[in-house]
């Protein structure tokens, strides 16, 4: 069972529950873990010599700007759901996108939505390892090279990054099992 919109904002907002597959520890929220990664690294300092632990600045600067990046967008996302020009708070934007995305009819284009965001902050935590493009597989759906995979040992899967693509479930491709090797074999010349 993968999570659904509400669960997906829970994981990125509250607390990281994850899912059947991906059992999450149920501590903080997936943001508030990368706004809160120390940096073990030491700087130099300007006469040549280390700096103290903790000179730098608190977090890693990759982790605060991927952050500060899904924040942004999940605060324009929910003043367009919302159809207002005034902007909330990011963790309000947050947890008011899932009614919002249901007042708009928009559920399944947020819920992807929702799933790069905590895909993402679960990559850059260290928590899963990070998609790979696979520039030779031609999608089956949409028929574009669009296809980005993980190879992890109990799950290897695909997905179409193509917003246009629709599978027979009208959402963009999806490849596991047996599907995943059709793929493989979808290889342009």
């Amino acid at each position: 069972m993968t999570l659904d919109l509400d669960g997906l904002v829970a994981d990125l907002v509250t607390r990281y529950a994850g899912d059947d597959r991906m059992p999450g520890d149920g501590g903080p929220g997936l943001l508030a873990r990368l706004d809160s990664l120390t940096l073990r690294t030491r700087q130099p300092s300007g006469g040549g010599g280390r700096a103290a632990p903790g000179s730098r600045p608190p977090t890693s600067l990759e982790a605060v700007s991927w952050s500060e990046r899904i924040k942004a967008e999940a605060v324009a996302l929910d003043a367009e759901l919302r159809r207002s020009p005034h902007e909330q708070v990011w963790y309000r934007a947050l947890r008011a996108i899932p009614p919002g995305a249901e007042a708009a009819d928009r559920v399944p284009e947020v819920t992807r939505t929702a799933a790069r965001w905590h895909g993402t902050v679960l990559t850059v935590l260290g928590l899963r390892g990070p998609s790979v493009h696979f520039r030779q597989a031609v999608c089956l759906a949409c028929g574009q090279r669009t296809v980005y995979g993980r190879a992890d040992e109990d799950r290897p899967r695909a997905w179409c990054v193509n917003d246009q693509c629709a599978d027979d479930d009208g959402q963009p491709a999806r490849y596991e099992g047996a599907r995943l090797y059709l793929l493989t074999k979808s290889r342009a010349s």
